[in-house]
């Protein structure tokens, strides 16, 4: 095809999707730092850390874990255009379940439209990471970076204007999602159309193939992320809206842990599934235990150094009154570790289409939280939401680890 973009190395690929990245994820963690800093209490930020919560829930079912299978399908069996019709539908779909969700779980009217809004900001957030798709699967992933150093900033601002000027969390939240609907149009789409047609697609053939296709894993990547906000809504719901907020504003950074050892990998996905096509199972097996290993030093070196050193960050930040909560944070650095790998792994069984192993993990993961979350709240306050999260993800991982290692 004319006029295709070159493609870069894996080298700067990696570079570009990980500062890009990053640099977005800091920025939306200055957003619960600036809820915190700009209001007079708490509530606030537990409003927004609930929405987040439910966003996430949303984002796993309207990504319907395509990206990994979009950049692994290396034969093309579907088109770009397949793919964001794919997406359009998914979106729809998770909105209503997400509305449906949130209406039933709680009658906090400030939990309520916070996060309604923040859907709208997740809408924009999850329609573009398709776009990102075509940008990877190109070899391209410096699109990617420069839109996310640009959400990054643009968010920022969007957030802080309305935040500063009418006191509003809604509205600074529709800031921020307007914001980042500018990137996607006036910068994201027309980068992705320089690899080929990328008008949506809607053939049921196709819809039907990819929705069997992503069906386990979606169910499985659900059952996954669930887990963090299934505990922090029942913290939420036990312990209260403030107390919710100081949590959120301890563990919020740690997500830059959870999202750099994702950033790390993704660059990757390509190259072990050629691994597996190329190579067959025990190609696949070693290149599998090789990017875990550097995984699992870069989180355990990164742990560490924050250990020591994020509870005193974190109190300049936020004052005297987080001091007595800070004990917790090596803790959520643990669970924040435990979920990078367990999604690691959840990848690599994507990789090898087996969704089969991908329920059962996960599974067992969900099935610990939601019988455990309230005892351990009850027994260890703050600190359960973190011991339930290293309990649930742990056993998953590693049984989703042996089952790679046993493949044939």
């Amino acid at each position: 095809m004319p006029n295709v973009p070159a493609p870069l190395s894996t080298k700067k690929n990696a570079l570009w999707n990980a500062a890009g990245c990053i640099f977005y994820l800091g920025c939306q963690w200055l957003t619960t730092v600036l809820v915190v800093v700009l209001s007079t209490d708490y509530n606030n930020s537990g409003a927004l850390a609930f929405a987040m919560s439910v966003g996430s829930m949303f984002a796993s079912i309207s990504l319907y874990k395509m990206r990994t299978y979009q950049v692994s399908d290396i034969s093309c069996e579907h088109s770009a255009k397949d793919y964001i019709g794919f997406r359009f539908v998914s979106i729809l779909f998770s909105l209503i379940m997400s509305c449906i969700y949130v209406a039933a779980i709680s009658d906090n009217v400030s939990f309520l439209i916070a996060t309604f809004v923040f859907l709208v900001f997740k809408i924009d957030e999850t329609f573009v990471d398709v776009l990102y798709g075509v940008d990877q699967k190109g070899q391209r992933m410096d699109y990617i970076g420069k839109s996310q150093f640009m959400r990054g900033v643009l968010s920022l601002v969007g957030f802080v204007a309305p935040l500063v000027t009418i006191h509003s969390l809604p509205a600074a939240i529709i800031g921020m999602a307007f914001c980042c609907m500018l990137v996607t149009l006036f910068y994201d789409l027309p980068h992705a159309r320089r690899f080929g047609d990328i008008k949506p697609s809607f053939a049921h053939e196709h819809l039907v193939e990819l929705g069997k296709a992503c069906l386990m894993p979606t169910i499985a990547n659900f059952l996954a992320t669930s887990i963090v906000s299934i505990v922090r809504q029942r913290y939420g719901v036990l312990a209260g809206q403030e107390l919710l907020g100081i949590y959120a504003s301890i563990a919020t950074p740690a997500v830059l842990i959870q999202a750099g050892a994702t950033y790390l990998y993704s660059p990757l996905i390509g190259t072990l599934a050629h691994s597996l096509q190329n190579g067959g199972a025990t190609a696949f097996k070693k290149s599998f235990f090789k990017v875990f290993g550097l995984l699992f030093a870069c989180m355990a070196i990164v742990t560490i150094g924050f250990s020591f050193v994020g509870g005193h960050l974190l109190e300049l930040v936020y004052g005297n009154k987080i001091e007595s909560y800070m004990w917790i944070f090596p803790y959520v650095l643990g669970a924040t570790t435990s979920i990078a790998i367990l999604l690691y792994v959840n990848d690599s069984l994507l990789i090898m289409r087996d969704g089969v192993t991908q329920i059962v993990i996960n599974a067992l993961a969900f099935a610990v939280i939601v019988l455990t979350a309230d005892h351990l709240i009850t027994a260890f306050d703050m600190n359960g939401i973190n011991v339930a999260i290293i309990a649930a993800c742990v056993p998953a991982a590693v049984t989703g680890a042996i089952r790679i290692a046993t493949s044939k």
